[in-house]
């Protein structure tokens, strides 16, 4: 018996797409013009209200699902500028490091999640210099409060993960705000916006399946329990791509990372079996992974590849470091988009997250 028993409706045929209510292919599309906007209007105008007498030493991005990938995703890009650590949380306990001289980055799109809330209380009790980013909810509440400052997101996003373009603009503004030498940023996040448009013309929905790409990763995996590899560089591109398939295509995947999945997991894959030859393994490659992670990544491919269900590899476009980012993470969006669709599944629904908050709700 196939292991895998419904269908895969034909991606070619516009009624496929009528499992779309919500409209979230038309927010991926526009995702370019939305961090246009969002750099027009964050770039260079947020207030973060430092106290100029004390030092940072350390920065911490508090933020859950879509704000906690656009933490991991700047701290990718500053981590060889920045001249302090950089954290992203993603729970409910602060490091007892917090004090002070920590900056932290308060994310909750709504303003209500409920672990970020606990690690802004935390916080403020440490006495660290905070700003909160939200739509509203509490975490304004609290910000008014605690006379701290709030930096607003707009409210018209139907999904956290699909205000990403917002979500990394207002990061890395604060980040250039607080650090001198990150104005390059600003160029990163421009030429993104190109990239992005540019993309359009390789994943539209309109593009028949056989020279889309996107189209036909979301067909093999369908078949296959995909594993993605990043590395240093495209460690949060793997994270958001695995969110974007549970999320949008309700599909099980795994996020794995060189040089360290070459110590363990390599060992699984390189096995025959019946697991085995169910894995597709996609690997994320950037022009400016070190020498020895790019002959990991030919030598693991090399060794695995015969006993896998299929190996894709997947390198970002464009000069800067975030350009590239931004143009694997638009390859996940619309893969994702397009396996939730081609399964007959709503990609905007999330109801069993919804399910476990009105239970957390419930408790005292």
């Amino acid at each position: 018996m196939s292991w895998m028993l419904e269908d895969f409706e034909d991606l070619d045929n516009p009624v496929t797409f009528s499992i779309d209510p919500s409209g979230v292919y038309d927010w991926i599309e526009n995702g370019y013009s939305k961090l246009d906007e969002a750099i027009g209007d964050l770039w260079g105008k947020v207030d973060i209200r430092l106290n100029p007498e004390v030092t940072i030493r350390e920065v911490l991005v508090c933020g859950m699902g879509g704000s906690g990938i656009a933490g991991d995703i700047a701290g990718s890009v500053v981590y060889r500028d920045l001249p302090v650590p950089y954290r992203v949380i993603k729970g409910y306990r602060l490091p007892k490091s917090t004090g002070e001289n920590s900056l932290v980055l308060i994310l909750s799109y709504s303003g209500n999640t409920e672990e970020i809330v606990w690690c802004y209380m935390q916080a403020h009790n440490h006495g660290a210099q905070c700003v909160a980013i939200s739509t509203g909810g509490a975490i304004r509440d609290m910000a008014e409060k605690f006379d701290c400052p709030h930096i607003p997101l707009p409210d018209y996003y139907p999904a956290p993960r699909l205000a990403l373009g917002h979500l990394l603009t207002v990061i890395l503004s604060c980040l250039n705000e607080a650090f001198h030498g990150l104005g390059y940023l600003e160029d990163s996040l421009r030429e993104s916006v190109t990239i992005l448009k540019q993309g359009l013309n390789k994943y539209s929905k309109d593009l028949e399946f056989e020279k889309n790409f996107a189209k036909k990763l979301a067909f093999d995996i369908h078949n296959a329990w995909p594993v993605i590899i990043g590395t240093e560089l495209t460690w949060p591109v793997a994270k958001r791509f695995q969110a974007q398939l549970n999320e949008n295509s309700k599909w099980p995947a795994h996020a794995s990372m060189l040089p360290e999945m070459n110590h363990n997991e390599i060992v699984a894959y390189s096995q025959p079996g019946p697991a085995t030859k169910k894995t597709g393994v996609l690997m994320l490659r950037d022009k400016d992974d070190p020498a020895r992670v790019q002959h990991r990544q030919d030598f693991t491919i090399d060794l695995i590849q015969k006993h896998v269900a299929w190996v894709h590899q997947l390198k970002g476009e464009g000069r800067t470091q975030l350009g590239r980012i931004m143009s694997l993470l638009q390859t996940a969006d619309y893969t994702s988009y397009y396996l939730a669709c081609a399964r007959s599944l709503d990609p905007s629904g999330i109801r069993s997250i919804e399910t476990l908050k009105e239970r957390l709700g419930k408790l005292k």
